[in-house]
C-alpha cells in the first residue's frame, strides 16, 4: 500500500514542535497566577480547553499517515484530508469520518492530528477532514462537503488502497464538526452501510438544535453569532435554514448508535446533548451519554476513560 507523508504534513510537524515549547511556557506562566480550570468561561466554539497533546515528528509505531489527499475532486485545500491508518493487516478494516470543529468558520485538521492518531492506534482507519469554512462558503457547503468525503471513503479505489470496509464506516466531530456529523448520520435514508449512511455516530458537544426557541435562548452571544454567520441569517428567529441545519430535527428510528459526549458546563449546553439524547431514545436507538465535570469543550472533553469508552463504542458498532 503506497503512503506518504507529505510536506505539508511535515510544516505542521515542525510547527507543531515551536507550539509546544510555547504552551509549556504559556502553562508554567498560568500555573505561577494560579488560575483554576474549574472557574474558567467555557471555551469558544470548536476550540480545545484541554491542554493539547505535544506534537510528535513522525507518527506513533503502527500508525500510517498519508497527508493533503484531495476528496472532493478540486485543488482546494480545504477540500483534503489525512489518513491515519493501522499497520495494512491484508483484511479490510473499519473506518471514521473526523470532522474538526471551530465554529463553522475556523480550524482546521490539524487540531485533531493527535484523535486521528489516536483512532488509529485503536484499530480504525480515520479520514480527518478539512471543510470550506464561513465566510468565504456558508450552509450548505459544510454537510455538502463532508458528504463528498464519505463518497469518497466509499470509492472502489479508496477501499482497495486503504484496506477499509464500506459498510462499517462512523463519524465523529467536534462542536461545529459534532453539528456536521450529526447532519450526516441522521439526515440520511436507507440502509447504514451505503450511500450517504453511517453505522456509529460520536458527537463532542455538538449544536443540535440551531432554530430560535428553549434550548438557545440563554446560550452564549458568542454561539449564536457563529449560527448566525454560518446560516447567513440576521437572527435564529429569522433563519429559514435553522431547521435543516439541527439535528435534532432529523431524529429517526433508523438512525445509527451515537456517542455524546459534553462537559458539565460546555460553551455548548449540555441540553443540546441531553435533547439529542432523549429524542434518540424515544425512537428506540442506542445512544450513550458520558459528561466532563468542567468547563470543557469539543474535543477538550475527552478524558482516558471517554477515549476508552468511545473505542468500545465504535468497536461495538463497526467491528474490529
Amino acid at each position: 500500500m503506497a503512503t506518504h507523508i507529505s510536506p505539508a504534513w511535515q510544516r505542521l510537524r515542525h510547527r507543531g514542535r515551536a507550539l509546544a515549547v510555547l504552551t509549556s511556557l504559556t502553562v508554567a506562566a498560568i500555573a505561577l497566577t494560579a488560575c483554576s480550570a474549574t472557574n474558567a468561561t467555557p471555551t469558544a466554539a470548536g476550540a480545545h480547553a484541554a491542554p493539547a497533546a505535544a506534537a510528535h515528528a513522525s507518527p506513533p509505531p503502527g500508525v500510517v499517515v498519508t497527508a493533503d489527499v484531495p476528496y472532493a475532486g478540486t485543488a482546494d485545500r480545504e477540500q483534503q484530508l489525512d489518513v491515519c491508518a493501522p499497520t495494512a493487516t491484508g483484511r479490510p478494516r473499519p473506518a471514521v469520518l473526523l470532522i474538526h470543529g471551530g465554529g463553522w468558520h475556523s480550524g482546521d485538521k490539524s487540531t485533531v492530528e493527535d484523535t486521528c492518531e489516536w483512532l488509529a492506534q485503536s484499530g480504525f482507519v480515520t479520514f480527518n477532514i478539512d471543510y470550506r469554512l464561513v465566510p468565504a462558503a456558508r450552509y450548505p457547503a459544510q454537510p455538502q462537503d463532508v458528504r463528498a468525503a464519505l463518497r469518497f471513503m466509499r470509492r472502489p479505489a479508496t477501499v482497495g488502497h486503504y484496506e477499509i470496509d464500506p459498510t462499517r464506516i462512523g463519524v465523529f466531530g467536534g462542536s461545529a464538526g459534532g453539528n456536521l456529523a450529526a447532519l450526516l448520520a441522521l439526515r440520511g435514508n436507507g440502509p447504514l452501510t451505503r450511500g450517504d449512511r453511517v453505522a456509529a455516530l460520536v458527537d463532542l458537544s455538538g449544536p443540535m438544535d440551531l432554530t430560535a426557541g428553549e434550548l438557545t435562548a440563554h446560550q452564549d452571544a458568542r454561539l449564536t453569532a457563529d449560527e448566525t454567520g454560518f446560516l447567513s441569517c440576521p437572527s435564529l428567529a429569522r433563519c429559514p435554514s435553522a431547521p435543516l441545519a439541527s439535528p435534532l430535527n432529523a431524529v429517526s428510528a433508523d438512525d445509527p448508535a451515537t456517542f455524546i459526549g459534553q462537559a458539565s458546563v460546555d460553551f455548548v449546553p449540555r441540553e443540546q446533548g441531553d435533547a439529542l439524547a432523549a429524542a434518540l431514545t424515544r425512537v428506540g436507538v442506542p445512544v450513550t451519554v458520558e459528561t466532563t465535570p468542567g468547563t470543557h469543550h469539543s474535543f477538550g472533553v475527552l478524558t482516558p476513560k471517554m477515549r476508552t469508552d468511545i473505542a468500545a463504542f465504535l468497536h461495538e458498532h463497526l467491528g474490529s
